[in-house]
């Protein structure tokens, strides 16, 4: 399926434009872009997906996600030294990627990543890399940018600079470019591979020891300063600042799993198509996620372009969401009755035009980047009446929502946000805390950095509170006031 903004060059497609391979066929009425050879196309492309079936599509070989372990050999060569001044260091993660069968990824993202025990963010890279069976590839540089003034310690970049090595940790996820029928196979929108990183590797901090050493000198600085914080702020020099250590270990009893399902009826077959973000629950109010929860299909321009063009049919209330939550507790379904939904406002619409059978169709593809429009989830109240009203048993009481005041700043220098994560054996949800700042723009608000699909629904918290939610890659919605109630008294701005 060919799908193109009607007001932009043709070099300047829809994100949702996949293919594979280099030939087109049309097939049930829509352009479907790839090479078949004989249904040998995926076959080849082998690929441990965390609790899915791998590929059946097309008459294609089926198999178990379970048969392969490994999609291939994935090395890091280096990390260079690429910036650093009293403000920041900025280091360029380079890697090696040996596939054990031919794939297109889409994008990828260094998930839980430490460099000497150092949690540090790396920016996703979003671009098609194009790997060949038994080829090693080297993949574009992944940046890591380390703000000293987020820093509580330089103990892990001092000892990568001495030791001109560094060890990393943390994990290597990439989107794998599919077709909307190979997507349907595999039940999910949003197909993903996940690679391990346990290695030492070279660190190179500098050409000679005079750079090197002047490199050790700024860190110097920095640890004196970052001691002085310490003590200023009452908490011992190199442990995280307080609002974030109590944001790690509080907030996950308030975030979900927010996993939307429906299916798509192909041909004599029906297949469910999962779609999962994070969702979080404010005090005292109800669940808050992105309005693409649901209707993932209206977001996607592949799905609901194979749905109007009659190749799939979507089933009838098929839509079920469940909330998996991070913290303990029982999953809640929407099918059981736990709770209700509430569509806030509606999602601004992009047009694109789908391409196929002889002829071409306008299609509205909804904005993740909606700031009036996002899901409320209202839990059931319980039976027990120790509980307040619309809070259901074994969940927490919610997250502090930001004051007004806060919430009505232009910027926020310090903000957090949570990275989803799954486990692919248990589908045990966790997070992770990722720090960076924000700032308003028009009706929204927009991120320092780029982030990844796992962030949408995640709540952007201040030191005060929540302030917003994340939509797509940098922007967020705010939080209407209705949704929580206010922290009375707002905590001093981290110290720098």
């Amino acid at each position: 399926m060919n799908l193109y903004r009607p007001e932009l060059p043709n070099f300047f497609l829809a994100r949702a434009f996949l293919f594979c391979g280099t030939t087109t066929r049309p097939t049930a009425g829509i352009m479907i872009l790839g090479e078949n050879r004989g249904c040998q196309m995926n076959q080849v492309l082998r690929v441990a997906i965390a609790g899915l079936a791998a590929l059946s599509a097309a008459g294609c070989l089926a198999q178990s996600a379970g048969q392969m372990t490994k999609v291939g050999e994935l090395q890091v060569k280096e990390v260079n030294l690429a910036e650093i001044d009293t403000s920041h260091v900025k280091l360029a993660v380079d890697l090696t990627l040996t596939a054990l069968q031919s794939a297109t990824f889409e994008s990828l993202r260094l998930c839980s990543l430490h460099l000497n025990g150092l949690p540090v963010f790396a920016a996703p890279l979003n671009q098609e890399i194009v790997l060949r069976k038994g080829v090693p590839t080297a993949l574009p540089p992944l940046y890591v940018t380390v703000l000293f003034r987020d820093l509580h310690t330089v103990a892990p970049l001092r000892k990568m600079i001495e030791n001109q090595s560094v060890r990393v940790d943390g994990e290597m996820v990439a989107d794998v470019r599919l077709t909307a029928i190979e997507k349907l196979a595999l039940h999910t929108q949003h197909p993903t591979v996940e690679i391990d990183l346990a290695q030492e590797v070279p660190a190179d901090t500098g050409g000679t020891a005079m750079e090197r050493a002047v490199a050790l000198s700024i860190l110097g600085v920095i640890d004196s300063g970052l001691q002085a914080t310490a003590a200023a702020n009452n908490y011992i020099p190199g442990t995280k600042p307080q609002w974030i250590r109590d944001l790690e270990a509080n907030a996950p009893a308030n975030l979900f799993a927010v996993e939307s399902s429906y299916s798509l009826e192909h041909g004599d077959a029906s297949d469910p198509v999962v779609a999962l973000q994070l969702g979080f629950r404010t005090a005292p109010g109800p669940v808050v996620t992105t309005a693409e929860a649901l209707a993932p299909w209206k977001y996607d321009a592949e799905f609901l372009g194979a749905v109007q063009s009659g190749a799939v049919k979507l089933v009838k209330n098929s839509l079920e969401i469940q909330l998996r939550p991070i913290g303990p507790g029982d999953p809640l379904r929407l099918s059981a009755k736990d709770f209700s939904v509430d569509l806030r406002g509606a999602a601004e619409e992009d047009n694109l035009i789908a391409v196929g059978g002889g002829g071409h169709a306008r299609i509205q593809v909804s904005r993740r980047a909606s700031p009036a429009s996002l899901a409320v989830l209202t839990l059931r109240a319980p039976a027990s009446p120790e509980l307040p009203a619309g809070q259901a048993a074994g969940v927490a009481s919610g997250l502090a929502v930001a004051p007004a005041a806060v919430a009505a700043q232009d910027a926020w220098e310090h903000v957090a946000v949570f990275r989803l994560r799954e486990d692919p054996v248990t589908r045990k949800p966790s997070v992770e805390v990722l720090q960076m700042g924000a700032r308003r723009e028009g009706k929204g608000i927009h991120l320092t950095e780029p982030v990844d699909a796992a962030v949408f629904g995640s709540p952007i918290v201040t030191p005060d509170g929540v302030i917003g939610m994340v939509q797509d890659e940098q922007a967020g919605a705010f939080l209407p006031a209705d949704l929580g109630t206010p922290a009375a008294v707002p905590t001093p701005a981290p110290a720098h």
